[in-house]
């Protein structure tokens, strides 16, 4: 069954964007603190090898999509594993996706918390933006990815340039010596930078709206060597201005980056202001297609005619689980709960399903 119209569509330009802007958002706070941690100098080198296996996770889910044939995740689910498999590995990825979604609200209400808003209360931050994403993705895919598509610009032009007045603190003597890690750390450490990169998994049940499937594999490769090169840039400067070892030892480094940043002659006293606001969209752009896929991902399951019933529906779930953290080091640990929850709804369950439908369309075929 359609839960979209023809007029809610989106092109590859706009998938491109789509999936950038998912990708893009809270991790650009604590990633380069963990690759720092995990591998010292060679934190460089971790971006580059995760970007490579989340550019085989991409391609992955890519072979599914274009497997779909006009069905809808859960549909294509059905077919493949049968009824009763299929409904509840979509109703997982409901909850995978309402979980990201509670974490993504709370890390942003910490950090926003403790640079900008010291005296706002955190249930106001978390209500405000859910409310603002409840908003946005009541109009459907296609108004909610036209938004993105003008946002990408903004923020990429505002990252290069702030990160731009940097330079004259930047030391890249601090990514030396090379390749002096041990393997096991840079397995690890490059485990982390590939979950950094999660957010492709959403087109499992936004690609009912792509207008074409034929550039689905362009869209992967695009969009997760777009964030790669992104990533690296933003791990290079912030390691470089801190040093590996403040850097591995702060929470949010690239906050404390920004914080430090002076434009010359005196014209801006806080220019974090108005590049912290920029995050803000970011994470917004971040939360509401998770948003999205979760209502449009229980619309499916339920045979609904409109997913727009379930946006309310979800609305308490997501913010009651964004409160159930009680300190950081909590909500950490939850963060690090769905990063994993990634690994098996971004990689392990599509390639599952990739060869399980392949199977079965040669066992149809033989018959």
């Amino acid at each position: 069954m359609k839960m979209l119209m023809d007029d809610d569509r989106i092109s590859t330009g706009q998938a491109i964007a789509l999936i950038i802007n998912t990708i893009l958002g809270i991790s650009l706070t604590t990633l380069p603190g963990d690759l720092a941690e995990a591998a010292g100098p060679d934190c460089w080198i971790l971006v580059i090898l995760g970007g490579v296996i989340a550019l085989i996770a991409a391609l992955i889910i890519a072979a599914v999509i274009t497997r779909f044939n006009g069905k809808t995740f859960i549909e294509y689910t059905s077919f493949v594993l049968g009824r009763p498999v299929g409904f509840l590995v979509g109703a997982l990825y409901s909850f995978y996706f309402v979980i990201v979604c509670a974490v993504v609200l709370r890390v942003f209400a910490e950090v926003l918390k403790n640079f900008v808003l010291e005296s706002t209360p955190r249930e106001f931050v978390i209500i405000t933006l859910l409310l603002l994403s409840f908003y946005l993705i009541r109009h459907g895919l296609e108004p909610m990815v036209r938004f993105m598509v003008i946002n990408t610009p903004i923020w990429l032009i505002t990252a290069a340039a702030a990160f731009l007045f940097t330079f004259s603190k930047v030391d890249f003597s601090e990514l030396l010596p090379f390749f002096r890690t041990p393997p096991d750390k840079i397995l690890f450490g490059t485990v982390s930078a590939a979950i950094s990169m999660a957010g492709f998994e959403v087109l499992m049940v936004a690609g009912q709206g792509l207008k074409t499937t034929r550039h689905v594999y362009k869209i992967a490769a695009v969009s997760i060597a777009t964030v790669t090169a992104f990533y690296l840039y933003l791990v290079v400067i912030v390691v470089s201005v801190l040093g590996v070892h403040e850097t591995g030892r702060l929470l949010w480094p690239t906050m404390a980056v920004l914080r430090s940043i002076t434009v010359p002659g005196g014209i801006l006293e806080r220019i974090e202001a108005p590049i912290i606001i920029v995050w803000v969209i970011m994470v917004f752009t971040t939360l509401s297609p998770y948003y999205f896929s979760a209502a449009i991902t229980f619309a499916n399951i339920f045979k609904a005619k409109e997913f727009k019933i379930f946006a309310p529906l979800l609305f308490p779930w997501i913010y009651f689980l964004s409160m159930m953290p009680q300190n950081v080091l909590e909500l950490e640990n939850w963060a690090k709960f769905a990063g994993n929850l990634s690994i098996g709804f971004g990689f392990i369950i599509p390639f599952i399903l990739l060869i399980a439908g392949s199977v079965k369309a040669k066992w149809g075929k033989s018959e």
